[in-house]
């Protein structure tokens, strides 16, 4: 039996007390939002930036982060497709989550003096952690620890595009490359870096749009969101998230090796009307058709189909169904 009340059974406000703590919990949800909507943690010529002017500044100007806006939408509609575990929480505060909302105001003061935008972002996740800890409970925690973290990718972090899009850049023309030969359609790598990709009809070069470094950042949502919903045990949730990478590697060969048939086909200038406004589908045609594949694969019952292939026949003996009738 638990000793805390659930959100279900929360009430109005009826004394004296309880409108203090609503007072306070209104003076909370104002220091919150002046931290990261007022105050300036950025500045640069005539232009000071709060930390939401910050994101959307870097959701707007860096293509492989336009989809930052849609990551706060996602998280609360993974709350409400648990909503009904949400509210049956039972609410004990536990007031560990104090030292956590210290912590991230640690993190968060460090970020404003060092003028890191990133580190200011990211204090808000172990900041939701505390006060869910502090005002929920451990059981509201274990129900909202996902779709808090999940706010981590709308963290642009396109200071790493260095260090992974040009080494996905060669792997995708490596491979496209390869399965170009299996396929009967002789291609080599050419260029200082080893992208650009020739055939006696066709050449072009893997240029960063055509690495997965774009699609990555996409898919990485996309799979967070959907093996939150579709699976409930937390490793197969991991195995569809760290599916991003050879998923986007996957899509992007599969754009490149598209490109190249079309060329080998209808020429290249067909091949790059193609490239410009068609291929871009076929990234994410094969990239979430096999994101879909594995996810039935990990919900497949694989106990149950051994032990039904593995259970020898039953062997009834002969039908007997009584004497056969005279014609």
């Amino acid at each position: 039996m638990s000793n805390g009340t659930s959100i279900a059974a929360a009430k109005l406000p009826s004394s004296s007390i309880d409108w203090v703590k609503v007072a306070l919990g209104l003076v909370l949800v104002g220091l919150v939002y002046y931290a990261y909507f007022g105050q300036v943690v950025e500045a640069h010529q005539d232009v000071r930036l709060s930390c939401y002017r910050w994101l959307m500044s870097h959701w707007s100007n860096i293509s492989n982060y336009s989809h930052g806006p849609l990551i706060p939408l996602i998280a609360i509609g993974l709350v409400w497709w648990k909503w009904n575990d949400v509210v049956k929480a039972d609410l004990a505060p536990d007031a560990s989550g104090v030292v956590i909302v210290a912590i991230a105001m640690g993190i968060y003061y460090l970020g404003v003096k060092a003028v890191q935008p990133r580190i200011v972002v990211f204090s808000l996740i172990p900041l939701l952690y505390g006060l869910t800890l502090a005002l929920g409970g451990r059981a509201l925690f274990r129900q909202l620890f996902f779709p808090i973290t999940f706010l981590l990718l709308m963290i642009p972090l396109n200071f790493l595009d260095v260090y992974v899009a040009f080494p996905l850049r060669v792997y995708v023309a490596q491979v496209s490359t390869a399965t170009l030969n299996c396929m009967g359609i002789p291609a080599y790598r050419l260029g200082p870096q080893g992208t650009a990709i020739y055939s006696s009809v066709f050449h072009f070069d893997v240029a960063d749009p055509c690495s997965g470094i774009r699609s990555l950042m996409a898919l990485t949502t996309v799979t967070a969101a959907y093996g939150y919903v579709t699976q409930d045990v937390q490793w197969k949730r991991w195995v569809l998230f760290l599916s991003a990478m050879p998923l986007a590697v996957l899509g992007n060969m599969a754009r490149v090796t598209s490109v190249a048939l079309v060329a080998q086909v209808f020429g290249q200038d067909a091949a790059t009307k193609y490239h410009d406004y068609g291929s871009g589908y076929v990234i994410f045609g094969v990239a979430l058709s096999t994101m879909v594949i594995i996810g039935l694969l990990l919900n497949l019952p694989y106990r149950r189909i051994f032990q039904t292939w593995l259970k020898p026949p039953i062997n009834n003996g002969p039908l007997d169904d009584g004497p056969i009738p005279p014609l």
